[in-house]
């Protein structure tokens, strides 16, 4: 097994004196054994094993005490690329659009309203080309009751790149509501994070979905619903990512706020079905049951839900990886799978992809990156990271 050490460094910068930096060197160092990127003191991960990984390039973000580093990797976690942006950034990926590939991360933006209290990532997604150069920076966009002026940021948990000029952003949108039912004993001037949705295009909303149109969801939450009290805005969702499902070009949407994934109408807004959760539409048994998930996209020709289960610290502190084959049409589970995550228990974020008898894992706030053959359990690559990386993926 060969081990490599990575320091990826930071400009020293204090978040509280911004005007104190230093100029930092940076080298690269190649023997046999060993590759060392240094920029600074701050060792952000090492390669713990590495066994002929699947070819392919690895996106992450690593967010150091001062500084975040977009990074790009080879299969066997050399680095090929890698720009640092400042704090905090999440979610890198990379699209090929019309034959032209865009990076999109999101940064951010600790000058504007942030809603108090609440887990989200506010700021501005950053569309840039293969070379890191910016192509634009995209906020949120008016409509309706919807308002830049008054919330500008867009969340970092997901973005869909449709095009140039064309996409898909969510965002949490502080609110107050009166349609909280009775039972749940609102008060009369209790506020929300409302999940807005929206699809845009060169500049104008051509679709837009606002959670609090649909009151149900208040009384599944598993969390942040504690609507009698008016001095905190209730989380009670909490979008954590969104996927176009090919096959009728809907959004397959998780709320780890719900336990629950549900498939949204995108011309319609309606609610085509929901998996999980205290409703779910699908009839599930107790090992079906996921929790606080993560990541909930589509693989195998599209025929298959594959979702990172988070788990709950108090119900289940383990991390799993699980597979349903659904029939929409009977609203039957057709197959069911779940993998037993062989690392830490991921509390909080966390993604997985499928590529052939591998899942490639970003353990989320657990610090690791793991591509792992699961049907034999022989690791084929994995990072152990100083820092954690909201996602991973692998390309």
């Amino acid at each position: 097994m060969k081990k490599t050490h990575y320091i990826v460094g930071a400009i020293a910068m204090s978040l509280l004196l911004p005007s104190c930096q230093k100029t930092i060197e940076k080298e690269v160092v190649n023997t046999t054994t060993t590759t060392t990127y240094a920029a600074s003191n701050d060792s952000l991960y090492t390669i713990a094993a590495i066994n002929a990984p699947e070819a392919g390039q690895i996106f992450l973000t690593l967010n150091g005490t001062y500084n975040g580093t977009l990074l790009v990797l080879d299969q066997n976690g050399q680095v090929i690329k890698q720009k640092e942006v400042g704090p905090s950034i999440s979610n890198f990926q990379k699209w090929v659009i019309n034959g032209a590939v865009r990076y999109t991360y999101n940064k951010i933006n600790p000058n504007v309203f942030r809603i108090p209290g609440v887990g989200y990532l506010p700021g501005y997604e950053v569309v840039c080309d293969s070379n890191f150069n910016v192509l634009e920076q995209i906020s949120l966009t008016s409509y309706g009751s919807i308002s830049n002026a008054a919330q500008p940021s867009i969340d970092g948990h997901d973005f869909i790149l449709l095009g140039d000029n064309h996409y898909i952003e969510e965002t949490y949108y502080q609110k107050s509501v009166t349609n909280i039912p009775a039972s749940l004993n609102p008060a009369s001037s209790v506020q929300v994070a409302a999940i807005i949705i929206q699809e845009v295009q060169n500049g104008s909303v051509i679709w837009q979905w606002d959670g609090t149109n649909y009151p149900e969801f208040y009384t599944t939450s598993v969390e942040g619903n504690n609507f009698s009290d008016s001095t905190t805005v209730q989380d009670y969702m909490h979008l954590n990512s969104m996927y176009i499902d090919p096959r009728d070009n809907n959004l397959i949407c998780s709320f780890r706020n719900l336990d629950q994934v549900v498939k949204i109408n995108r011309t319609t807004g309606a609610i085509i079905w929901r998996l999980g959760g205290s409703n779910s539409d699908f009839p599930i048994t107790s090992d079906e049951v996921f929790l606080r998930q993560h990541n909930a996209t589509l693989t195998d020709s599209n025929q298959t839900l594959l979702i990172f289960d988070d788990g709950e610290i108090a119900q289940r502190p383990t991390t799993r990886i699980v597979e349903f084959k659904l029939n929409e049409d009977t609203r039957t589970i057709a197959s069911f799978k779940a993998f037993q995550v062989p690392e830490p228990f991921t509390q909080y974020t966390g993604s997985v992809q499928k590529r052939g008898d591998t899942y490639f894992i970003g353990g989320g706030t657990a610090g690791y990156t793991l591509e792992i053959n699961y049907n034999t359990g022989q690791r084929l690559l994995e990072l152990t990271q100083k820092e954690q990386s909201y996602r991973a993926f692998k390309y």
